[in-house]
């Protein structure tokens, strides 16, 4: 390591018309600064590497000398030491570390989605989709999350995407978590509008229709039941009243958006080994149900409905 030369001179009012110096005080401050860089020069060229120590020594170097001309240089590789802490956390699914580390890159660097994405899926497969389910960092995980889907939808790819980087793919993928998180906190309406909004950016996954479909079906149970409580006189009225005419029309809304999410789901599903016979079984039979009660007892175009579905284009019969 080159030897550090400095040349400090400090301006300070005559006491006499003898000149004053301070040449023992600017050899010390440039001792310390070259102690301080060996030190961290060390740590960086040591094997096997110490990222924590590295990092430690670097931050510390920078904030008592931001002025130095090794500053810049030192600041570039923290990017490197918190690259190999943050994978060494990953590979052992330490979520806390992960959440730790990737922190302290945002808050240098806000908008740095390669680590909010990362961030977002390491959350969501080591604790959101794990067996069983742990929502102890959902609160983190939505945040990563969310702040990702804004730098997407605001044009920002991640680092070296390249031609495979799939925009829409992706959101969908983030929009099902945060739904999964919406769901844990029973909140029904962001868990319905976060797979609506999923299926609408990825019209080729089935499990979002799957899912639209279950919570359109609990909205529609819901709305049964209401409108089942209203005297049969009045629901049976030549002129129903107006609160009874909204009961109806949210039931059959609800009714609606279960058929047009499960058919969309069994047409995708079809002849695939992944999705079990006896689920879609149960789908088709309530779907069936469904669609009976919206055509009088018919089940003529159902069928056809759940064929034009199996493209994975989204057909234009109003169908997500």
């Amino acid at each position: 390591m080159a030897a550090l030369t400095f040349s400090i001179a400090l301006l300070m009012p005559l006491a006499s018309t003898k000149a004053m110096t301070a040449g023992p005080v600017a050899q010390d401050a440039a001792k310390e600064e070259a102690d301080a860089y060996g030190a961290w020069y060390a740590a960086y060229k040591a094997q096997p590497s110490d990222p924590a120590k590295i990092l430690e020594l670097g931050k510390a170097f920078v904030q008592k000398f931001p002025s130095s001309k090794y500053a810049d240089f030192i600041k570039k590789d923290f990017a490197r030491e918190y690259g190999i802490l943050f994978n060494q956390a990953v590979q052992a699914k330490n979520t806390a570390e992960i959440i730790r580390i990737g922190k302290e890159v945002l808050a240098t660097d806000p908008e740095n989605l390669d680590y909010l994405i990362a961030l977002s899926i390491q959350t969501r497969q080591n604790e959101l989709f794990a067996t069983p389910a742990n929502f102890a960092h959902s609160a983190d995980a939505a945040d990563f999350t969310e702040r990702a889907i804004r730098l997407m939808e605001g044009g920002k790819v991640p680092a070296g995407a390249g031609d495979k980087f799939n925009k829409n793919v992706t959101l969908g993928y983030m929009h099902q978590t945060l739904a999964v998180i919406a769901e844990h906190d029973k909140n029904a309406d962001k868990t319905l509008a976060e797979y609506e909004k999923a299926s609408a950016l990825d019209a080729a996954n089935p499990t979002y229709f799957f899912h639209c479909g279950r919570l359109h079906n609990d909205k529609y149970a819901a709305a049964a039941q209401k409108y089942q409580a209203i005297p049969e006189a009045d629901r049976d009225a030549a002129e129903p009243k107006p609160e009874v005419k909204a009961a109806l029309e949210e039931l059959n809304k609800q009714a609606d958006a279960v058929i047009t999410c499960w058919a969309r789901f069994l047409g995708l599903t079809a002849g695939k080994a992944e999705w079990p016979a006896e689920t879609r079984g149960k789908i088709e039979k309530a779907l069936t149900d469904l669609y009976k009660y919206r055509h009088p007892d018919s089940t003529d175009g159902l069928q056809k409905l759940i064929d034009q579905n199996k493209s994975t284009t989204p057909p234009s019969n109003g169908s997500r």
